[in-house]
């Protein structure tokens, strides 16, 4: 598998949080994308390949080609895995999507939406100078040229959001004291830039630091300092919270970061999840 990452520099890294190419694939039948409280648009660059999206436990399906957007993420989206494909993944900042496109988070929902059917003609023409840039990195800046046309200047609501973003650890009370804003008023700034209330941003964060945790300590895990390092009741608290996330006890996940060397590379990514069917996994 190769693995190239990008950061971009301001301001579009107010915006986009990363920029990944993955080519070359390991023949496990479905790959777990992670909620990170951010939108993603994944392009892929085969362009004759189909991606078989499943965005709920329900076990619906949807087909994407060419480019998606994942969509407001508030559990784990399985994609099922394709052996030809190659893609890039842009992630976006917390609330970055609709600061830089104006596009409501509203117009996506959870399961995803073609890139093309939000993003216009524009990323059409985008997306076939893509497949004609031979190498990676010109790639990457084709990307940032093409997000460098929207209006890169900050507002006030993208201020407050990014605030929020980047200090979600802080407690809730705290974030409303710093922000200058009612507690309402932000709470409507969250959701209409991420789909999310502040209570689920930080569940989403606390979620991260578990997995930060596994992916760190794989053959030495000390569940009990885990618990109480991040707030948990008890253990039945975070399995009920892992488990609402990704579909799995935390200890099925440590097994699947465990099995490949791979899952280094795409830390956001369960490569190898221990299911047989997209849909299943404990609710």
């Amino acid at each position: 598998m190769l693995v190239h990452q990008r950061i971009p520099e301001f301001p579009l890294s107010n915006f986009i949080q990363h920029i990944v190419y993955v080519s070359g694939s390991i023949p496990v039948p479905y790959i777990k994308e992670l909620p990170e409280g951010g939108i993603n648009l994944v392009i892929e660059l085969n362009d004759k390949t189909l991606n078989t999206v499943f965005p709920d436990k329900k076990g619906s399906k949807i087909e994407m080609k060419h480019a998606w957007i994942s969509g407001v993420q508030k559990q784990a989206i399985v994609y099922k895995n394709n052996l030809n494909s190659t893609i890039i993944s842009i992630r976006f900042t917390t609330g970055g999507f609709f600061s830089l496109t104006k596009i409501p988070v509203t117009a996506i929902g959870h399961a995803g939406i073609e890139a093309e059917a939000i993003l216009g003609n524009s990323f059409r023409d985008f997306y076939q100078q893509l497949l004609s840039v031979p190498d990676i990195a010109s790639k990457f800046d084709l990307i940032e040229q093409y997000f460098l046309q929207y209006s890169v200047d900050e507002s006030m609501e993208h201020d407050i959001v990014r605030f929020i973003g980047q200090n979600i650890d802080k407690p809730i009370d705290w974030l409303m004291h710093k922000s200058g804003f009612s507690q309402k008023h932000v709470i409507h700034l969250l959701k209409k830039h991420t789909g999310f209330s502040p209570k689920y941003l930080q569940r989403i964060y606390r979620f991260h630091q578990v997995v930060n945790e596994i992916q760190k300590h794989k053959d030495s895990i000390d569940w009990f300092t885990i618990v109480h390092r991040h707030g948990y009741y008890d253990q039945a608290h975070l399995i009920k919270d892992f488990s609402h996330f990704t579909g799995l006890k935390p200890m099925e996940y440590l097994k699947s970061q465990q099995m490949l060397e791979e899952n280094n590379l795409v830390s956001d990514m369960i490569l190898n999840p221990p299911e047989d069917k997209p849909g299943s996994g404990e609710r």
